[in-house]
């Protein structure tokens, strides 16, 4: 009976010291790991925007974040981040550049975990290409759901996902220009 309270007493030690030791790397890498995302988010709402935009603001409309680029003094286009959390591999961050024109210029992986190889091809030019320019009140599905979008071969799931982001941020897309 000695020899198992001893026995939990060390596993309770080990484990105390262990979270300890996780706590204290979380609390050290939280804040960094938060601005490179930040940085991340920056960057790859610049890079969806039309050429010849000025470097986009970042602007907020009922806890919503944008972005918000001009050219020649007047607006020309929002990046906002579509979400879906039905990829392959869970959830799908994109930041989405929608023009005022109602088309979209082009999108951005942020955040995904897809299957590398198949799955990541959504970053490929070969699948964005065709969605450049597309009108946003058009219907974004894949050909095997009844839409015109082909599908990233072999990854179907992916290539829904995308369209949810990209619908997704059509939606705030319409709510920001309400304003």
């Amino acid at each position: 009976m000695k020899d198992m309270s001893k026995l939990v007493l060390v596993l309770t030690v080990i484990c105390l010291v262990c979270s300890s030791v996780l706590a204290y790397v979380f609390g050290v890498t939280k804040t960094p790991i938060a601005r490179a995302l930040e940085q991340k988010t920056v960057r790859a709402a610049a890079s969806v925007m039309p050429v010849g935009c000025a470097t986009p603001k970042k602007c907020s409309l009922d806890g919503m974040s944008y972005f918000l680029a001009e050219k020649d003094g007047k607006p020309a286009a929002i990046a906002v981040d579509g979400v879906s959390s039905n990829g392959y591999g869970g959830e799908i961050v994109l930041m989405v550049g929608l023009g005022m024109d109602g088309k979209l210029v082009d999108f951005e992986v942020i955040k995904a975990a897809e299957t590398p190889g198949l799955g990541m091809k959504l970053s490929d030019d070969e699948f964005r290409g065709p969605l450049r320019g597309r009108s946003l009140s058009g219907e974004w599905k894949v050909k095997k759901d009844g839409g015109e979008i082909d599908a990233i071969t072999a990854a179907t799931i992916t290539s829904r996902a995308v369209m949810e982001c990209i619908t997704d941020a059509t939606q705030k897309y319409r709510k920001i220009c309400q304003h």
